[in-house]
């Protein structure tokens, strides 16, 4: 029974002309189309996630760029701020060394914390000179997948 209703499929199939099969292709059926839809939706839910990543890229990039800028001048302003505080410490040595009198050495010392003032001043000169950092850029949220047809 098997082999008699394959052999039927055969022919049937073979019998038929090809025009037939030539038209229902042309016209896409229902679910073609509706599939064809969906995948259009995915491709752009698919472009505008990757869209949206990369500028999240391009602006943490943007962002971490200026931290290390924000902290090279930090270390910029506290380098120069150490070797000035180190530059007092040495002339006051060298003045105390060479001071007979009290009166020297307290010009001496007061010298010393002039120049530490001076420079702790410039310090935070700088610092307050240096540009606020902006807000860290957030990851996108992923915009939910469109629906699957189920049609």
């Amino acid at each position: 029974m098997k082999k008699n209703l394959t052999a039927v499929i055969l022919v049937a199939t073979l019998v038929m002309p090809t025009s037939a099969f030539a038209a229902e292709s042309a016209s896409p059926k229902p679910k073609a189309q509706i599939n064809q839809t969906y995948k259009a939706a995915l491709d752009k839910w698919k472009s505008d996630n990757q869209a949206a990543l990369s500028a999240y890229k391009a602006a943490l990039a943007d962002y971490m760029a200026k931290v290390k800028a924000n902290a090279a001048a930090r270390k910029s302003a506290n380098d120069a701020f150490k070797s000035a505080v180190d530059a007092a410490k040495n002339a006051y040595k060298s003045a105390i060394t060479a001071a007979t009198t009290a009166e020297a050495k307290t010009a001496a010392d007061n010298a010393r914390k002039a120049a530490i003032a001076a420079a702790t001043a410039a310090r935070d000169a700088a610092i307050k000179a240096i540009a606020a950092l902006p807000t860290k850029p957030v990851k996108p949220a992923e915009a939910p997948k469109p629906a699957k047809p189920t049609a």
